[in-house]
Order: C-alpha cells, then sequence, then structure tokens
C-alpha cells in the first residue's frame, strides 16, 4: 500500500464509517473503494471515472480534493490525459487591402436583379376588372299543398336509466377489491420463494407488501436503455432491455446479484427506506446486495 491508499483509509478510520457506510454516503461501490485504498486500479472504470470517484471520496472524507487527486496521479505513475496541441505555421497575411472584384461584381449583379423585381411590382398592370354579371338568385314559389307542416304526434321523451340498487353496488364492491391469485414458490422448480411486489397503481390501489425481517424489496430504474439481469435468492426473476425512464417491479429476496450493461445509467430504489443510489459507474458489471 502506498501514500495515497494509506491516507484515504486513515481518513475513512478517523471519520468512524465502515466502507458500507461510505458507499451508502457517496453512492460509490464498495468495491471501487477499497480498490482506491488497496491502489489496486486495475479493477476500476477508466480514468476519467476514476479521478471523479476519487475528488467524491476524498470531499466525503473531509479531505482536500485537489491535493487527494495530486496523489493519485503519483500512485499511477503520473498517468494524465494531457492534450496534444500540433503547430500551426502562421499564414502570410497581405500587407495591403485589395478589392475582391469578383465580389463586387457579384454584389452589382444582385442588386440589379432586386432592383428590377422591385421595379415590375410597383409599376405593375392592374388586372382588368371581370364584365361578366353575377349570378341573382331567383325564388320559387312552392303550392301550399306541399308546404311542410310540423307533426302532430308529440317527440318521445328520454327515460332516465333506472338507479342501481344496493346489490349491484355491492357486486361491483365486491368486484373491485376481489383478491388476485398469488403464484406459489412451487411454481420455479422447487426453488426458493422471491416475492415479486407489483409497483404502487396510482390510482389509488394499496401500497407493496413490506419484506420480511432479513429481507429487502427493491426495483431497478433506468435513466436510459440498458440490458438489466437480476438474481435473487439465485433465482433469476428479471432479464431483458429496459428503456429510459423505465423501471423494473419491486422484488424482495435476502440477497441480490444485478449486472447491468451501464451502471451510470442504472438506478437502485429501496422500497422501505425510499432511498434512490447507484452501486457503480462501469459497464457490463454484477453489483451484490444483502437484506
Amino acid at each position: 500500500m502506498g501514500v495515497f491508499g494509506d491516507t484515504l483509509r486513515q481518513a475513512r478510520v478517523s471519520k468512524g464509517v465502515t466502507l458500507r457506510e461510505a458507499e451508502q454516503a457517496t453512492r460509490i461501490n464498495r468495491h471501487h473503494l477499497t480498490a482506491l485504498e488497496d491502489e489496486d486500479f486495475a479493477v476500476l472504470p477508466p480514468l476519467i471515472y476514476q479521478r471523479g470517484i476519487v475528488r467524491n471520496y476524498s470531499a466525503y472524507l473531509d479531505l482536500d480534493p485537489g491535493k487527494t487527486l495530486a496523489m493519485f496521479d503519483q500512485a499511477r505513475g503520473g498517468e494524465t490525459a494531457a492534450e496534444l496541441v500540433a503547430a500551426v505555421k502562421p499564414l502570410d497575411m497581405p500587407r495591403h487591402w485589395s478589392p475582391n472584384f469578383a465580389i463586387i461584381a457579384f454584389m452589382v449583379v444582385m442588386g440589379a436583379v432586386i432592383f428590377a423585381w422591385v421595379y415590375s411590382i410597383s409599376f405593375s398592370q392592374e388586372p382588368v376588372a371581370s364584365t361578366v354579371l353575377p349570378a341573382i338568385p331567383t325564388v320559387t314559389p312552392i303550392p301550399d299543398d306541399r308546404l311542410a307542416l310540423p307533426s302532430p304526434t308529440p317527440l318521445p321523451t328520454a327515460t332516465p336509466p333506472p338507479a342501481p340498487t344496493a346489490t349491484s353496488a355491492r357486486a361491483i364492491a365486491a368486484a373491485a377489491v376481489a383478491p388476485q391469485a398469488v403464484p406459489t414458490a412451487n411454481t420455479v422448480d422447487q426453488a426458493p420463494a422471491v416475492a415479486a411486489v407489483a409497483q404502487q397503481d396510482p390510482a389509488g390501489a394499496p401500497p407493496p407488501v413490506a419484506a420480511a425481517p432479513g429481507m429487502a424489496t427493491l426495483r431497478v430504474i433506468a435513466e436510459g436503455d440498458v440490458q438489466i439481469s437480476i438474481i435473487a435468492d439465485d433465482v433469476t426473476v428479471f432479464s431483458g432491455w429496459l428503456g429510459a425512464e423505465g423501471s423494473t417491479d419491486w422484488f424482495s429476496a435476502a440477497e441480490f446479484a444485478v449486472t447491468t450493461s451501464d451502471g451510470n445509467l442504472t438506478l437502485f430504489e429501496n422500497q422501505a427506506t425510499g432511498q434512490q443510489f447507484y452501486m457503480g459507474y462501469g459497464q457490463n458489471e454484477t453489483y451484490y446486495l444483502g437484506g
């Protein structure tokens, strides 16, 4: 362990927090925090994400981010993304201004065209008025025996619909609250039961059932197009693509293993606390969570 990793570890110990507590506070995967303290940079994401992780972690540990980044660069061996600027030979500009006759001739021609167009519009002859007389509408008399008279038969009145009886109201209420069948654990090859809790209905449906002791209930929210695989207690409960702003159902289990194609676009939410957090920022990584 070098000076950089030892400084981070001593600052965390002095603050009195564990890696799990630091992970919850900074939303940085504790595996990445451990790699920083051990100076194992090979398991970390690309350099641009490493510097962001170091800056956020040092600010959480009340360290100077600038000095910590300098120690980080020194620990990595001075690898920085320096920009190379190619030297450009200065152009030989003329000392005296010389007119461009091609541009002047083009402007003169365009001015003449615009003037001719405006002149033709201003002095064009007015259209000759038509000599055809407008058609005069005529009135054809209708015989008295063909006049439409009102029908003596009165129009039928609208009958209001019958009011719902108490029996029909009770039947509707019973249908609205009728419980749905819940599949048992035997339907998944005799594997341990994993409670998949549906999302809360915005129309007023009851909230998801709280997880049992020792278990956690969570879901995954996609902030972009990502491929997600969720294994709860060794059972695959979700595998597929999620679009932007999409989310999975709630899942309850003691242990989770979540594989995502992009950690930057994968947001986790704990149903019990309502807390949303990131597990990492890498690509095609698997994150492990416990109840």
